[in-house]
């Protein structure tokens, strides 16, 4: 059987906060039956789909879900349900302005259909790559929002790999890095640290209970990276794949995080189509390292150095400048690089402390603020509520900032703020620091 499995979560920054469609119970109830038969279905552990399932119908019984008719409201409702009570952060529903595609009962199989939206995706995505360059002192940085399959980025890969052959450190930062999609990316960019092949990691799918093996490539195209170090930035937003690539490098004691603990999501799986605008990601499969003998799920990745993720590229330019100072043999470069260091020691990152404040909402159980000063992970930085107004002081870089508060596990704008800023379908209040 073979094996081609979405493992990805979104990319974009929020879902946006308004819908112009609108639900009532009857659709509600239609959209509810539907999902809780995937996840019968399909689900990896079929003793906690029968546990969330009850607890979906139980938030549907007590009428929860009835007074809601926005539909992004409604799916980040029913997503936190089902976190909730399958301990599960891949678990979701969400909610699409199209028509849904028609999907086949087989969700282990990418149908040509969806090979080809992929690769569209990837391509407006440029292939999950934000950023190639080569910092002060020689150190390579590659820039991921997520890693696609080698089957379709795997040449633009190559290339990277080969312009940064030279470099004497490579810095690969996965802080906005929300997944990987598509056929073995991670083996395929994995292949490039290791000399020959190596056992990654474990697939184990709940369909006849297969079991699939992830090795890195006997050959690659163009220079492998071996025998230079390796760092690896994460954020409490590095999700899924991005985690998988960093977990298993940090196994095999090819690289060094630096960052903040992961989300914790480890195991596969696929977008399920539960109605024409609904579709949940349902895991499918379980991850297992052969050298830890576990995964990531519900934990995360520790970073072997734990810091703020902003100052996450600050603290590995550093070491990897430090690290090839003491490897140089060439005296004139060697001073060099150690005025390099000096200028970047003497020029820390600038941050300013910024206020937030959301008025009202005193019933709300928690509240926190997201945006581009903790790459947008949901939950890190928590209000603290003094009579009817939650508010927290923010540690930002002076520019753009952008940013949402989340109500209860629902994203929404600033009310108090008229300003505001596309990302595609995604819309963020703005604001400047100068």
């Amino acid at each position: 059987m073979k094996l081609s499995i979405i493992i990805i979560t979104t990319f974009a920054l929020l879902k946006p906060v308004s819908s112009s469609a609108q639900l009532n119970v009857e659709k509600q109830n239609v959209i509810i039956d539907s999902l809780c038969v995937k996840l019968e279905r399909y689900y990896i552990y079929p003793e906690v789909a029968t546990k969330v399932v009850h607890f979906i119908h139980e938030q549907q019984a007590n009428q929860v879900y009835s007074p809601i008719t926005d539909e992004n409201t409604f799916a980040g409702q029913v997503t936190a349900d089902l976190r909730l009570a399958g301990n599960d952060q891949h678990l979701r529903l969400e909610y699409s302005e199209n028509i849904l595609p028609d999907q086949n009962d087989e969700p282990y199989v990418m149908t040509e259909d969806d090979k080809k939206e992929m690769e569209q995706f990837f391509l407006h995505q440029n292939y999950g790559v934000r950023k190639v360059e080569v910092l002060k002192g020689n150190i390579g940085l590659i820039d991921f929002s997520c890693i696609c399959g080698a089957d379709i980025a795997g040449e633009k890969y190559a290339e990277i790999m080969n312009y940064l052959s030279h470099t004497d450190a490579l810095i690969i930062d996965l802080r906005s890095c929300r997944g990987a999609m598509g056929m073995d990316g991670i083996p395929f960019l994995s292949s490039y640290f290791f000399d020959g092949s190596v056992h990654l990691n474990d697939l184990i799918w709940r369909k006849d209970n297969a079991l699939e093996q992830k090795w890195t490539y006997a050959y690659v195209p163009g220079k492998r990276y071996l025998d230079k170090p390796v760092y690896i930035l994460t954020s409490a937003r590095t999700f899924s794949g991005g985690e998988g690539f960093s977990y298993h490098l940090q196994a095999q004691k090819r690289a060094t995080i630096i960052g903040e603990q992961t989300r914790g999501g480890a195991n596969p799986g696929a977008s399920i189509k539960v109605s024409d605008h609904f579709s949940s990601f349902i895991p499918l499969g379980i991850t297992y390292n052969p050298i830890t003998k576990s995964s990531w799920e519900g934990i995360g990745v520790t970073p072997d150095s734990l810091i703020k993720a902003n100052r996450a590229l600050y603290a590995a330019h550093q070491l990897a400048l430090n690290h090839c100072i003491g490897k140089s043999e060439d005296s004139e470069w060697k001073a060099n690089l150690e005025n390099i260091l000096t200028e970047l020691n003497e020029n820390p990152p600038a941050f300013k402390t910024v206020p937030f404040e959301l008025k009202g909402y005193e019933n709300a159980k928690e509240v926190f603020v997201t945006g581009t000063f903790n790459n947008w992970a949901r939950k890190t930085i928590p209000l603290t509520k003094k009579g009817n107004i939650w508010s927290a002081e923010v540690e930002c870089e002076p520019g753009r900032i952008q940013y949402q508060f989340i109500v209860d596990e629902i994203p929404m704008l600033d009310p108090d703020n008229e300003l505001t800023v596309k990302e595609g379908e995604y819309t963020n209040s703005v604001k400047t620091l100068k």
